[in-house]
């Protein structure tokens, strides 16, 4: 076990990952309600005490049909809890990633920038915090009993230069996960599989043993899309998480023999049919109609997602089930990739929050809504509109719209800490709490990213464009449109436009943050 392993194992606080709530658009809203006064003392309660709210700005994306309207009872509560007045923001995902450079450019900024998880190490945040515009906040998270709580792993993975500027919206650093039909395994007297063999032999049964009953050929194995390709059966062959740390050098997956055997077991699939033919064109809802309507029997993606797919597919066949797992062992062990552990994070601009105690109340308005009214406030609304107890546990009302009201417009975009770690807990199916072990598993078996916090200057000039290189390369080898020998030529071209160079810077910045 490496000591990022270590690292995750000692300080990982137990999460689920948050419902993955899905955002849509709107016009904006502008009209705080009036705040309260009063103290936060960190845990989400207000102690009554005569401090003015602190003018809270926010900005971020909103993709619902209409955000709530200004002064509505939510905003409200939120005001009151964390002694605010709270001024909102928000604009269609589109327009809001193209308005952040803008706006950074500006120095017109809120109190707490949200950064997109793809936007870590775009030139413009990079420059950005380089530039000072930002405050580092990791000396000040100490002194909040929520904040304080995130992953140490985490905090690393999103630092810029060794130093702690980002507040994550954290989610599980291991989630990756194939969902399969459980009910055709058990049609065909066979087990969840353990093993890469056992995963092959399950999709051959799946295409060729009619584990629907229903005495036709209309099954297969397993769908995947074009950008999942040379990602999900990696690490079970032994490949870097997209890089590996060798005495201080720095070696790309697609570099290594390990790596390869991957790809050729992706073109077994595809050469026999396991795999579905169209998925260099297959788009995301057709990837999930596969599985929604019985054409195939598994696909890869993440934990929290097993329960959503299964809803629909139980409409079209009561009877139908998904399992779940993470890790096929294969001679390697047991290896699960792991990935930054957030979804975006905030950065808090010096402009905005001129002084150390307005960065401290802004910090402070974060740690009281992840505390246990916060948390319990975000997750499952207000008691008689939203939710109700129900045999002692929080139960959402169906006419509550908590989506449209709390979820989609305030729990996704303004929660740090799951709403799980401190909120109430309400009953749970059993993918969800199969999703939450399997995370809790893997944090035994993860395998990180070590250029997460580093930054390549030549990576953010052109590490997008030539990616494309290797992406097409892995696409045409599994198609059988080029042989290994042409695949090989495919990644010497990638490295010397680019590839070998950012190797090298990210082991500059890796000595540098060493030293």
């Amino acid at each position: 076990m490496n000591k990022g392993q270590r690292q995750m194992k000692q300080f990982m606080v137990g999460t689920i990952a948050l419902a993955m709530l899905v955002t849509g658009c709107s016009s904006g809203n502008e009209g705080p309600a009036t705040g309260t006064n009063g103290t936060n003392t960190g845990n989400g309660n207000s102690n009554g005490g005569s401090e003015a709210p602190f003018e809270m700005h926010l900005m971020y994306n909103f993709d619902g049909v209409e955000f709530p309207p200004a002064g509505n009872e939510v905003h409200q509560r939120i005001e009151q809890l964390t002694n605010t007045t709270l001024r909102i923001e928000q604009l269609p995902g589109s327009a809001f990633e193209e308005r952040l450079p803008v706006m950074l450019a500006s120095g017109d900024l809120p109190s707490a920038v949200p950064i997109p998880r793809r936007h870590q190490k775009l030139p413009y945040v990079v420059n950005a915090v380089n530039s000072g515009l930002f405050w580092e906040i990791g000396p000040y998270l100490d002194q909040f009993p929520n904040l304080s709580q995130i992953n140490p792993v985490i905090n690393e993975n999103i630092m810029y230069d060794g130093k702690t500027y980002g507040l994550p919206r954290v989610r599980p650093l291991a989630r990756r996960a194939f969902h399969y039909r459980a009910d055709w395994t058990e049609n065909l007297g066979m087990e969840e599989p353990k093993t890469i063999e056992e995963f092959y032999n399950m999709l051959v049964a799946f295409k060729n043993d009619d584990p629907d009953g229903n005495g036709q050929d209309d099954t297969n194995g397993m769908v995947m899309m074009q950008n999942q390709i040379g990602r999900y059966f990696t690490p079970f062959f032994g490949a870097p998480n997209q890089w590996e740390e060798r005495d201080g050098e720095f070696i790309r997956d697609a570099m290594t023999e390990e790596f390869l055997e991957a790809l050729k077991f992706e073109k077994r699939l595809y050469d026999e049919n396991l795999l579905n033919r169209d998925f260099a064109i297959m788009d995301r809802p057709e990837w999930t109609a596969a599985i929604e309507t019985g054409r195939a029997g598994a696909r890869n993606d993440v934990t929290g997602s097993a329960i959503v797919i299964q809803e629909p597919l139980q409409q079209n066949n009561p009877d139908a089930r998904i399992g779940l797992f993470s890790i096929l062992e294969g001679d390697h062990g047991k290896r699960v990739f792991a990935e930054g552990g957030h979804n975006g994070f905030f950065l808090f601009p010096k402009s905005s929050l001129p002084t150390e105690d307005d960065l401290l109340k802004a910090l402070r308005f974060f740690d009281t809504l992840a505390g246990e009214e916060g948390a319990n406030l975000l997750l499952w609304g207000i008691e008689g509109t939203h939710y109700e107890m129900v045999d002692g546990k929080p139960q959402h009302i169906e006419a509550g719209n908590y989506g449209e009201m709390v979820g989609s417009p305030y729990s996704a975009p303004l929660s740090t800490l799951p709403g799980t770690v401190n909120a109430m807990e309400g009953d749970k199916e059993e993918l969800e709490i199969r999703a939450t072990e399997i995370e809790l598993e893997n944090e035994e078996f993860m395998v990180s990213d070590p250029t997460l916090p580093l930054i390549s200057e030549t990576f953010l000039e052109s590490g997008a464009q030539i990616e494309t290189i290797l992406e097409d390369a892995h696409v045409k080898f599994v198609m059988g449109e080029i042989n290994e020998e042409q695949w090989r030529a495919q990644v010497e071209v990638w490295r010397s436009r680019g590839g070998d160079q950012i190797a090298a810077e990210y082991a500059e910045a890796f000595a540098r943050a060493s030293e």
